[in-house]
């Protein structure tokens, strides 16, 4: 039987096996040299995994590429047993944007407009509720669904990614230099904030925005948070020390160790063992096949966001 893994749980023990860069800081000069492939650590860790060392299986929009993305009906589909009893593994956790309507109701959606993935269009922080509930998704018959509409649907031993996107027009992707200057333009946070405490999920808050970040700290210090890496693996560390966040974010490019490591962006800093050795869980987005599963385990990765969820077949589905 598989045990559930809580994304935010001590970081497996394997990630100190790993070779890798161990000072936190990303030297430009080192970017572009090649990369070390899996060190012999790494390849043997994959002969003594249990099933509970897997990593944690995180539904990504409500496996975005099986089911309409953010809807109801992909949180009802991603938590059942893909194959009905047989060796995909069950979602652990589901994860979800939200950003606010002009009027202040948080919605489920990923993107800042409504036309690439609806028949309605605007921008969502722009736009009235009542347009963008309306908006159906892809075709699917599902429209956009509130965050509190969300919450009702995913069980509550299901944990809950939550994703934080941009609300306004006036705030800066990535490290600012103001924070305080953003915070009242991240006040709908606090309606976000106030729709996961009425749920017993376990929940992270995540954001490219340190804005957000910062935000949610005044609002509640005690909520998990993590700044999501995406340009600079140094940077990514440097937020997330200073706002003592509970997880690493990363996407695949930044994995050393793997196929999909990029060298030319990013100095050979193994962010597992970063994680690790400040005691974090790392999860990484996002995942399409199983090769990349089994390669990100090896390293010692713990979550994975899958788009599709066959894309892991680890034992049993409970």
């Amino acid at each position: 039987m598989l045990r559930r893994r809580g994304l935010l749980a001590a970081a497996s023990c394997a990630g100190a096996a790993m070779a890798g860069c161990l000072d936190g800081t990303e030297d430009e000069s080192e970017v572009g040299e090649e990369a070390d492939g899996p060190s012999d650590a790494v390849t043997a860790a994959t002969d003594h995994y249990e099933f509970d060392d897997r990593p944690t299986v995180i539904a990504h929009r409500g496996y975005a590429g099986t089911y309409p993305e953010n809807t109801v009906d992909a949180f009802e589909a991603s938590v059942d047993d893909p194959n009905g009893g047989g060796h995909s593994r069950r979602t652990d956790w589901i994860e979800l944007d939200v950003v606010p309507t002009s009027d202040g109701e948080i919605v489920v959606f990923h993107d800042e407009e409504l036309g690439g993935l609806t028949d309605a269009r605007g921008v969502i922080y722009e736009t009235p509720a009542a347009d963008v509930l309306s908006a159906e998704i892809l075709q699917s018959g599902n429209t956009v669904p509130t965050l509190a509409d969300a919450m009702a649907t995913i069980p509550a031993d299901v944990g809950v990614n939550v994703d934080i996107k941009n609300g306004s027009g006036s705030v800066e992707r990535g490290r600012v230099a103001d924070p305080p200057g953003e915070r009242e333009e991240w006040a709908w946070l606090e309606t976000v904030v106030d729709v996961l405490s009425e749920h017993d999920n376990e929940v992270l808050c995540s954001s490219f925005w340190e804005g957000a970040l910062f935000a949610l700290r005044e609002i509640d210090p005690e909520i998990p948070i993590a700044y999501i890496f995406s340009e600079s693996i140094r940077e990514g560390l440097s937020v997330t020390d200073d706002y003592d966040a509970a997880a690493v974010s990363a996407p695949v490019r930044m994995i050393l160790g793997t196929p999909y490591f990029d060298p030319t962006s990013h100095a050979p800093i193994d962010l597992v063992e970063e994680a690790h050795d400040r005691g974090l869980p790392i999860h990484v987005w996002t995942v399409e096949t199983w090769h990349q599963a089994e390669q990100l385990n090896a390293v010692g990765v713990d979550g994975l966001f899958l788009d599709y969820p066959g894309a892991v077949h680890w034992g049993n589905s409970r």
